[in-house]
């Protein structure tokens, strides 16, 4: 039967400004601009121009927006690309002797070259402007996430859960400019609303702060959809399914991930970034750092073939778009079109799997083809079915191993958990009592709270428990904490210009400076209690 296919991409980095280069921080921004971001900007270009509109919803993270902003990051990119194609260049030389790896090496130069030229002369250093354009032109639908992609189920004080939705949007529609309809919730973490026998009341459900700001939908792992209960059915279903949206009682919309598209990306088995034929993301070339081999089992690798690599992504492209038709026409959703909801890390695409970017423009272009098939954002989706969609109650969930709270609350690393929840407290205490009376009291106001939303992403904990950087992640947490710490002492009493001097306050601002205009009177108290708001009116 007809039915609609919802890309969603989730584009994060941390924070990581001024915090390091190589082998963590300023280069995993560079690495995702030049090899996802800017590729993917092309590909939606293009598709446009051949009057294809995907309608792809595209998620940033504030802290990433901010850092795609910062005009210091920007000529650092610009420096970091100049690099690889000089790098590229120097291959070419040392590689006369090689054939194979010289095709590679000029292969590399010529993508380096048109992504560095597409950046500064197509979207002339903005990528947030290029992908409004893209929203403006009904290419694409942008979403937004938590200010800093902070872990919103084990953050204890509403003041934190509020501040890191409310300044996601905010921050949204600062760059963008218009309405925002959906919300990515990070590591797609949902907790219903719960009881605290701290404060002794029930707290907010994760929904219920989406729909006091306006937000239509947001998307959980598939557990969330298939294990939720029924509170009204209206199409009499034997069971919840991923292939549509339901409704919670605050209103808002939720849709879970579709299984087995995901498996053929994310499978180590069943996903098509293992073809032998694609580009080995491990290995790269001692001298320059450039990758010359692809994927196979042998230890000794096989020199890379763009090539054939190109007919793998036809190959895979056409046989996603098989699969789309075919799950589409076995789904059963009376009252709609069935939906195929497919979110994924948008790094993966480029960055961890070369092909990736081409391998989504093949799939679009096969798309729209099939006339059973429409690709669609889910804020058209829901504009188009809500009025029936049932309504449901969910358990908590995420889209983490064992789709729950193991890989940020671990036995190892669950001690971060204790800092940012009293940290948050303290904050609320000294908002409670602090009159600033000029401008440095504002000043570190202000970036106490910068320091307490960058203490509360969810990366720290996540690298800790990954191992992919550990020392980093531990070295990083324990910064913001201290320089939240030095702030919060200096706010106590704002005028005792000793408990923080002039140079350690600038330096500080220095290298932590997203959002320049912060408000800090948001991250108050709140008092706000659970509430039962019934259906939505829209």
């Amino acid at each position: 039967m007809p039915g609609v296919f919802a890309l969603m991409l989730h584009s994060h980095i941390p924070y990581c400004r001024k915090s390091g280069v190589w082998p963590a921080g300023e280069e995993w921004l560079f690495e995702a601009m030049n090899e996802t971001y800017i590729p993917l900007l092309k590909a939606l270009r293009a598709l446009h121009s051949d009057r294809i509109k995907p309608r792809v919803m595209i998620g940033l993270v504030p802290v990433l927006m901010e850092q795609l902003a910062d005009e210091y990051m920007k000529d650092r990119f610009c420096s970091y690309m100049e690099d690889k194609i000089n790098r590229a260049r120097t291959d070419i030389q040392r590689m006369q002797a090689d054939p194979a790896r010289l095709a590679v090496a000029r292969y590399w130069l010529e993508l380096f070259e048109a992504n560095y030229r597409a950046y500064t002369a197509d979207f002339y250093r903005d990528i947030l402007g290029a992908l409004k354009w893209l929203q403006d032109e009904g290419a694409v639908e942008v979403l937004t996430s938590a200010a800093t992609h902070g872990f919103l189920p084990l953050l204890e004080r509403d003041s934190a859960v509020f501040t890191q939705v409310r300044i996601g949007i905010e921050t949204y529609k600062h760059y963008f400019g218009c309405p925002l309809r959906g919300f990515w919730l990070p590591e797609c973490a949902f907790r219903p609303a719960e009881w605290s026998p701290r404060e002794q009341r029930m707290r907010k459900g994760l929904d219920e702060w989406l729909a006091g700001e306006g937000i239509e939908y947001f998307f959980v792992e598939h557990v969330g959809i298939t294990r939720a209960s029924f509170i009204e059915n209206r199409h009499q279903e034997h069971a919840t399914t991923t292939y549509r949206g339901y409704c919670l009682s605050s209103g808002v919309a939720a849709f879970g991930r579709n299984e087995a598209t995901g498996r053929q990306v994310w499978s180590p088995d069943q996903g098509y970034p293992g073809d032998p034929h694609y580009l080995e993301f491990h290995r790269k070339d001692p001298e320059s750092g450039l990758r010359y081999w692809r994927i196979t089992g042998h230890a000794e690798k096989q020199v890379y073939d763009a090539d054939a690599a190109k007919k793998r992504v036809q190959v895979h492209a056409e046989h996603f778009a098989r699969l789309i038709k075919q799950l589409l026409d076995q789904a059963e959703t009376p009252g709609a079109e069935p939906v195929i909801v497919a979110p994924y890390d948008c790094e993966l695409f480029g960055h961890w799997w070369h092909e990736g970017v081409a391998w989504l423009e093949r799939v679009y272009r096969r798309l729209a083809q099939e006339s059973s098939v429409s690709c669609r954002s889910l804020g058209e989706y829901v504009d188009q079915y809500r009025a029936d969609f049932s309504t449901i109650s969910m358990s908590p969930s995420t889209w983490g191993l064992n789709s729950d709270s193991t890989v940020w609350q671990n036995p190892e690393h669950a001690w971060i958990w204790p800092y940012i929840n009293s940290s948050s407290l303290e904050a609320e205490q000294v908002l409670a009592q602090a009159r600033p009376q000029d401008e440095r009291g504002d000043r570190i106001m202000r970036q106490m709270a910068r320091e307490l939303l960058l203490m509360q992403g969810s990366d720290w904990p996540f690298l800790l428990f990954t191992m992919q950087a550990k020392e980093y992640a531990n070295q990083r947490f324990h910064h913001h904490h201290q320089r939240f710490r030095k702030l919060i002492w200096a706010a106590q009493d704002l005028g005792d210009h000793g408990r923080l001097s002039e140079a350690e306050l600038q330096q500080i601002e220095d290298v932590d400076c997203p959002w320049s205009t912060l408000d800090y009177s948001l991250f108050k108290r709140r008092e706000d209690p659970a509430s039962s708001q019934g259906r939505r009116s829209w």
